[in-house]
């Protein structure tokens, strides 16, 4: 039996290869986890069709076991360009993150999405979501263009879509996160 903490490490070092970034990440997947609008499983959050990018061959795959396997020895595994104890040291982060009280989480229970703006294509544009009930907002020690997260009700720190985009089309500088 997979366990969460390893579907979450697993997630995590997927979409990012430096581990400060790995906690944010999981809580965004914990909090889908957590609503009613995602599958009620940490396995179903993360290969749900077109969310995160790598699982994205395998969606509708029966076999949670070949889908785990294919990943950790791909791209989310041990592979070249990669410390080889990434994957261990995600598992702890995991296991720290599904531990933790809702009152530790970094940001909102309402926060579902986040990007890379720099892997997008074309560079620096924005997901195709519903934008109009989202505000956007970096975390402290990530630059913007690394990940931008979104909150489905207005944050005191967030901006508006249009201020972002604004932003990440380089008609405002971004050198530091929003505040």
């Amino acid at each position: 039996m997979i366990l969460d903490s390893q579907w979450l490490a697993l997630a995590a070092r997927s979409e990012s290869g430096r581990p400060h970034e790995w906690a944010n990440i999981m809580w965004v997947i914990r909090n889908r986890r957590e609503s009613r609008g995602y599958p009620s499983t940490y396995q179903g959050v993360i290969t749900q069709a077109w969310q995160f990018s790598y699982f994205n061959p395998w969606r509708g795959e029966p076999d949670s076991q070949f889908v785990f396997t294919e990943a950790k020895e791909g791209y989310a595994g041990d592979h070249e360009g990669w410390d080889e104890n990434d994957y261990e040291r995600a598992v702890v982060c995991a296991t720290r993150v599904l531990g933790m009280d809702r009152s530790q989480a970094p940001f909102s229970h309402k926060v579902f999405n986040f990007w890379s703006p720099r892997s997008m294509d074309p560079a620096l544009s924005i997901p195709k979501w519903r934008w109009d009930k989202l505000w956007v907002f970096a975390m402290p020690g990530i630059h913007p263009h690394r990940f931008l997260f979104a909150e489905t009700t207005s944050m005191p720190n967030g901006e508006p879509i249009q201020v972002v985009q604004n932003r990440l089309l380089g008609l405002t500088q971004i050198t530091q996160p929003f505040e």
